[in-house]
């Protein structure tokens, strides 16, 4: 699953990404949920990261899913990134107000978006084999 993250800055954001939300869903469970510390300093750059993915992909050809990078699969990561740069700037915006917490469904969402970058990170390692 990971044809449209095809360079090593790619799958380092991938696992940037991957420990910040673990790091969120984590905070989540804890009696007193609350953000992290400077989770907007973190949030912006990996936010604006998203959108430069989004754009290179967004430029690129699609393949056939025959022939090499599968359709199915750019479409899907392209709305996981989507998803990943959402939540960012939600975490940003949150992190600002005058008393920053974590909304009550904010842990699930973070954790069902790193475990898919948990697997982009595998299938990478796969391909690197």
């Amino acid at each position: 699953m990971n044809d449209s993250f095809n360079s090593y800055s790619d799958i380092e954001w991938v696992d940037q990404v991957n420990q910040l939300l673990i790091e969120i869903a984590r905070a989540s469970l804890s009696d007193k949920p609350k953000l992290p510390e400077n989770i907007h300093g973190r949030a912006i750059p990996l936010a604006k990261e998203a959108k430069n993915i989004q754009e290179r992909v967004d430029t690129q050809q699609p393949q056939n899913p025959l022939g090499g990078n599968n359709l199915y699969w750019q479409c899907q990561e392209r709305e996981w990134v989507e998803q990943v740069r959402q939540i960012l700037l939600e975490l940003s915006r949150l992190s600002l107000s005058e008393i920053p917490r974590l909304p009550a469904n904010m842990g699930q969402k973070a954790l069902s978006l790193a475990q898919t970058a948990q697997e982009i990170k595998n299938t990478s390692a796969q391909k690197s084999w």
